[in-house]
């Protein structure tokens, strides 16, 4: 007996050492193969195992293991599981992959967040690293050509300068027609704060934001997304979400660039010989005599020689991440300069940042998201301006020398010696904006939340101007100085009670409802002075004629809000929205007004009948229906009689009336349909969106033209009806996915028709009304004399005219011959990877747009003025058999009441617009710098431009100070191409 107690002892101590000899301690560090930055939380376990590990804020772990054979799984959310077999290590460094597929699926929507595979509304996203180290300005301009649907374009190359952003085309007429947006929960101003007069250019409120600080922008389109925001959402709602901190040690990240700008394209200005010999021409045609007896001899300045410029751009960006359980926290800085390609135009912007959030206990959640923003802009006169750089630059004789002898510069006629303008220029813009918010969040039980937050966007806007006695207008006065002090504050307090609940039978609900209450406080107070000592004095104490003035209002609105969003086994979705808003903007009578929305998706590969279907794996019907409203653009007391003082008489203050009362006066109101279709193929490696819509827009808030004998000449009423109908498509596919090389392509293109239905009269808009608004055409359409050719034999231009075999009376026959609206745009993403190198590549299109080249109606003249040409005015008619479009050089053929057609050009273009190209150091080499990561790149914009347009660039718009034009080229600065280099460090 003792004896084979004593064999059973040593056959369980054998054991015991064979286990120990196998069970030992394997530690490792888990990775991101994106960023390379490591993982704290990720989950390491072993494979039919209960036993796992999680690593630290280093990506750092330790686990047992039993033996050689085991099989380790490495996890975390939104990334791919990786299993690795243990053998005879004891240390064990794994890079987890992006799961795109996981990543993708949770947006950013109205007050929450939402699964993609259940949303029911059309959504464009734009993230982080689709608008990385691009040298632009503000967020506005990187949406363009990369969310389908939304029509952006810049103004002009002005640094700073404003854009036009249309979501699903333009609603209104009289009020604004800018998208809402919502900037971490919180309604911004977004609009031209610029008081200064300066031709068609404006200031972009967004450029306050800086893009480095942007997680994500989502464009909210149809009803069902937008409704959630009510009264100012028919223009559809732009969603900024900015970084936040994580759980992980802290993380300091620093990018640069560095780069040059150039003008890629001149203006085609005749030279000085080539001028006189014109005007001779001209003059002859019109039975005189030469005005020049040797244009051979003459001298040639070339003015864009002295105005245009390469002008640098630079950036840096520094931020601080990271957190634990209790604290998560971002802070971050950055310096961003660019200077115009026109001087003495710039834009410098610097910002703070701090993003934070608290978890005070498991219930309980407190943080704060608190942006400073300080721009200085350096503003000339340009765009929609002849007295600006580029108007004299036009206007100015090339064979006029730009200096007298006496080292003066050269006057002409009414117009500003370009050089003059730049030089002289004393024009200064300098913004203060505060976009804070405090909130905190409590959960009741599991799927019960409440958060309540308070947010404030404060702006304070300077502007001084000075125009000294060297310039012809500052001359007329002895020098002019204004000074102009604008503050907009807003306030906004919300509350959104949160519900979701999940139950039997595969049953997902959730229940969202608000209150929300927002007061607006704009005031401006302005100083003008006149009659100046000298230039050395250009504060307005030293003037001797001082005049001042002040303005202000405060609108308010009030919000009630609710959604229900029910999918039954994720398969059968249903949305719901209402909100109710009230505005001091409107009546009594109509004060309130509800927005309500419904949708309906059908997730037709849930369905069992779907399941062999192998090729397709996800597809999505939605449907959508709902009402927006929209409240501005109009005067806060649009609906009220109002009188204002300043109407003295002989040292005795007076009053009048400013405005006639409409106490009717309501809501525009967009009702809008949807109906799309998203499909996933080849195990989600490709993408579609397809969406059609139908917007009506009623109620238009429009000032409609009264008898004079009233007193006045308008008053606001809802009248008019809009109609914007249109598809939307965006492909995504993952063309190649080896170990080595990736291939991603996005491409997106949309179509808008967009329909003036119901108006009480025709409305001519712009200088020599060259616009026109009417019942039954398209907004921004161009009203001219139809060009039908230039007669062969007598080089007199041929009209078309209302009746055949009448002759053509300009005061009558004039015709719609296009619009701005292009039949399609849109753009194309390239993105590329080899091992440690990537590429981006990113084309934006437009087709079938229209582009007035009002240059040309200025400067193809025909010798009717003593101004320069443009280089077309060599296409003219010479002589018998001359095919051409440029008539014969006579004053008849270029009077100033033709708008000739011809002037319309087509528009469409090609831009290859962004070009990147990086590379990632090796870890290896990094991290004996005690880096992370780093990555430098070389980059371009603006690279190549195709187009058939003459002007210089036929994206811009010189009047977007006139909200009702757009596609008018008339002296805009053109954008500029520009190279850069840069890198992006992690420590």
């Amino acid at each position: 007996m003792k004896k084979s107690l004593l064999i059973m002892l040593l056959l369980l101590l054998a054991v015991s050492i064979q286990v120990d000899a196998q069970q030992r301690v394997i530690t490792g560090t888990v990775t991101s193969g994106t960023d390379k930055e490591p993982i704290p939380g990720a989950n390491v376990q072993i494979k039919g195992t209960t036993v796992g590990s999680i690593t630290d804020l280093d990506g750092n772990f330790s686990i047992n293991v039993p033996s050689d054979n085991s099989i380790l799984v490495f996890s975390y959310i939104g990334y791919l599981s990786q299993e690795v077999t243990v053998g005879s290590r004891t240390r064990i460094d794994i890079q987890l992959q992006e799961d795109v597929k996981q990543l993708g699926e949770i947006i950013i929507v109205g007050y929450g967040e939402q699964d993609r595979k259940t949303l029911t509304s059309s959504i464009s996203s734009v993230s982080s690293k689709d608008i990385e180290n691009l040298p632009m300005s503000s967020p506005d301009q990187m949406m363009q050509g990369r969310a389908s649907g939304v029509l952006i374009t810049s103004n002009s190359g002005t640094p700073g300068g404003g854009m036009f952003v249309r979501v699903r085309g333009t609603t209104s007429i009289n009020a604004d027609n800018d998208p809402l947006y919502v900037v971490d929960g919180i309604p911004i101003v977004s609009g031209n704060l610029s008081a200064v007069g300066l031709g068609g250019s404006t200031a972009n409120a967004m450029a306050d934001i800086n893009p480095a600080d942007i997680e994500s922008m989502e464009i909210l389109k149809d009803a069902s997304a937008t409704a959630i925001y009510g009264a100012r959402a028919a223009n559809g709602v732009v969603l900024i979400t900015t970084k936040r901190g994580k759980s992980q040690k802290a993380r300091v990240s620093i990018g640069s660039y560095y780069g040059t700008q150039s003008v890629w394209r001149r203006p085609d200005l005749v030279d000085g010989p080539t001028f006189e010999a014109l005007r001779n021409e001209a003059a002859v045609n019109n039975g005189g005599q030469p005005i020049y007896p040797n244009p051979g001899q003459a001298i040639s300045t070339n003015y864009a020689d002295f105005v245009f410029r390469d002008a640098p751009i630079s950036n840096v960006d520094v931020s601080v991440t990271g957190g634990n359980d209790q604290v998560r926290y971002l802070v971050s800085a950055s310096d961003f300069r660019q200077d115009g390609i026109i001087a003495p135009t710039a834009f410098g912007r610097k910002t703070g940042r701090l993003n934070l959030d608290a978890f005070v206990s498991d219930k309980l959640k407190i943080g704060t998201s608190i942006l400073y923003s300080r721009n200085i802009r350096n503003r000339v006169n340009n765009d929609d301006n002849i007295a600006g750089a580029l108007g004299g630059t036009h206007f100015f004789p090339s064979n006029l020398a730009p200096y007298q002898e006496d080292g003066s510069y050269t006057k002409f006629s009414i117009f500003e010696n370009p050089i003059a303008v730049i030089n002289e220029n004393d024009i200064t813009m300098v913004t203060n904006r505060v976009l804070a918010t405090v909130y905190g969040e409590y959960e009741f039980f599991p799927g019960l939340s409440l958060r309540s937050n308070f947010s404030v966007d404060y702006n304070n806007v300077k502007e001084d101007t000075y125009i000294n006695t060297l310039l012809n207008a500052g001359a007329a006065v002895n020098g002019q100085a204004t000074s102009i002090v604008s503050v907009n504050d807003n306030w906004i307090q919300e509350n959104v009670l949160n519900y979701q609940s999940n139950f039997a039978g595969g049953h997902t609900l959730s229940v969202l409802l608000g209150t929300s209450l927002q007061q607006s406080t704009f005031e401006r107070t302005s100083a003008t002075g006149q009659q100046f000592p000298s230039n050395d004095f250009k504060r307005i104490a030293s003037a001797a004629v001082q005049t001042s003035s002040s303005t202000g209002s405060v609108w308010g609105i009030a919000s009630v809000f609710t959604r229900v969003n029910y999918s039954l086994k994720n398969r059968y979705l249903f949305t719901l929205n209402v909100r109710r808003d009230g505005s001091s903007r409107f009546g009594e009578a109509n004060r309130w007004g509800t927005f309500p929305s419904a949708a309906l998706g059908w997730r037709i590969s849930e369905e069992k009948f779907f399941d062999n279907v192998n090729f397709i794996s996800d597809l999505k019907l939605r449907t959508s229906y709902g009402v927006t409203g929209n409240q501005n653009g109009i005067n806060d007391f649009q609906s009220r009689g109002l009188w204002t003082g300043g109407a003295n008489y002989a040292n005795i203050p007076g009053t009048e009336p400013s405005q006639l009362a409409n106490p009717d006066l309501k809501w525009e109101k967009t009702a809008q349909f949807n109906i799309g279709v998203d499909v996933a193929f080849l195990k989600d490696r490709m993408s579609l969106t397809l969406d059609y819509y139908n917007k009506q827009t009623t109620d238009l808030l429009l000032a409609v033209p009264i008898p004079r004998s009233s007193g006045f000449t308008s008053i606001f009423q809802n009248f008019g009806e809009m109609e914007n109908k249109g598809f939307e498509l965006s492909i995504n596919a993952n063309a190649v996915a080896q170990k080595d090389f990736t291939w991603d392509v996005s491409f997106n293109i949309a179509q808008n028709k967009n329909n003036i239905k119901k108006l009480a009269q025709a409305i001519p808009v712009y200088n020599r009304d060259i616009i026109r608004m009417e019942e039954g055409i398209p907004m921004y359409s161009f009203w001219m004399h139809k060009q039908l050719g230039v007669d062969p034999q007598t080089g007199n231009p041929i009209w078309e005219t209302m009746e055949d075999g009448r002759p053509f009376d300009p005061n009558i026959d004039r015709f719609i011959v296009g619009n701005a609206w292009p039949d399609f745009f849109g753009g194309l993403t390239n993105t590329l990877r080899y091992k440690n190198i990537d590429a981006m590549i990113f084309f934006q299109y437009s087709y079938g747009n229209d582009q007035l080249n009002w240059n040309r109606f200025f400067q193809e003249h025909g010798g009717t003025r003593n101004t320069n040409f443009l280089g077309s005015q060599l296409d003219r008619w010479q002589q018998p058999g001359d095919i051409t479009m440029v008539p014969r050089m006579t004053n008849a053929n270029y009077a100033a009441n033709l708008r000739p057609s011809r002037f319309v050009e087509d528009g469409s273009y090609l831009r290859l617009k962004n070009v990147s190209i990086g590379y990632t150091l090796p870890s290896a080499w990094i991290n004996r710098l005690g880096m992370s990561s780093a990555r430098i790149y070389v980059s371009g914009q603006n690279l190549l431009t195709f187009t058939n347009y003459s002007g210089m660039d036929p994206e811009v718009n010189a009047t977007a100070s006139t909200a009702t034009t757009q596609g008018v080229d008339f002296y805009a600065m053109p954008q500029p191409r520009v190279y850069m280099g840069g890198f992006n460090i992690t420590f």
